[in-house]
């Protein structure tokens, strides 16, 4: 009787375990991401993304402030170069430059261009956790966010010629690209090629993720940094600039990256690289940034 008791205890146990995992998996928003192929079809050529970039590039040269400083730079370019090569779009030409601004932000653009504000390296206690964000605006990118807003765009009756306009200037020269860098300019000041969808966003925390994990940091660090972001929001979040502003709470986020860590990558949150020397080299170096630059410009991340 005591073993058929001990028996139906332990039966029990693996049922409720069972429904535990299934409730979770059930749970789980990254689901419908897992087996999704990226490329560029139904948006434009992988090579007009690229030219359209470096006109946004250029357009946001006017309305922001690079860090002159090499060794900021070349630190930044090494940790993204690293994480992209980890990523499901690693065959283009990456990008990765350090905005001059004391707000926690980063954004990214097309055709690889990533962002990350010196107010951001400055909030981060980890390299993880900063490898967390790059790695997210990297997602964005190999998620085609941005093409996706151009494209919504395109479709608004209100909008179309314009971004019909500006498509073309990125493909063509002449009077054509001079024209239609106008209209990119307003777009660019708006921010509306950074402004995502929730749902980008979530994928974007998703890509990330597994760029953290494939780059072989601690895993833990993108949580730590969703802990730090609702910390700052609870004080007002004025230092965030407008990081929050398209994107789920970060609770949400944090438990989202929770559950596929105990779900998919159990154990990643406990190895891994979480910090270097170069990640406290270069913090002790930042610039002072300055609080509001001339013409700035705030995109989201």
């Amino acid at each position: 009787m005591k073993l058929f008791a001990n028996w139906h205890r332990m039966l029990t146990l693996v049922i409720v375990s069972t429904l535990f995992v299934s409730v979770l998996a059930a749970q789980n928003p990254y689901d419908k991401f897992r087996n999704k192929e990226y490329s560029n079809k139904g948006y434009m050529s992988e090579q007009d993304e690229m030219k359209m970039g470096e006109q946004v590039h250029q357009e946001l040269l006017k309305q922001i402030r690079l860090v002159e400083n090499s060794p900021v730079n070349d630190y930044i370019n090494r940790l993204g170069q690293n994480l992209a090569s980890r990523s499901e779009r690693r065959n283009i030409p990456w990008r990765f430059y350090v905005v001059n601004d004391k707000t926690i932000n980063a954004f990214a653009t097309l055709g690889g261009r990533v962002y990350v504000h010196t107010g951001l390296i400055a909030a981060t206690n980890s390299e993880a956790q900063l490898a967390s964000v790059v790695g997210h605006e990297i997602g964005h990118i190999v998620g085609r966010h941005g093409l996706e807003n151009v494209k919504r765009a395109g479709s608004m009756k209100t909008q179309g010629a314009v971004i019909g306009a500006t498509i073309l200037g990125a493909i063509l020269g002449g009077q054509q690209g001079a024209e239609a860098g106008m209209a990119l300019g307003s777009l660019v000041a708006g921010g509306f090629l950074m402004k995502h969808s929730r749902e980008a966003e979530r994928e974007a925390d998703f890509l990330g993720l597994y760029n953290l994990k494939n780059a072989n940091y601690n895993t833990g660090g993108m949580i730590e940094m969703f802990q730090m972001l609702q910390q700052v929001s609870k004080g007002g979040g004025g230092s965030l600039g407008s990081v929050l502003a398209s994107h789920p709470d970060p609770r949400e986020r944090e438990a989202n990256t929770k559950t596929e860590i105990g779900a998919y990558l159990q154990g990643t949150d406990r190895r891994g690289t979480s910090n270097s020397n170069d990640f406290q080299r270069i913090k002790s170096g930042l610039p002072a940034a300055p609080s509001t630059p001339a013409r700035k410009t705030r995109p989201r991340p």
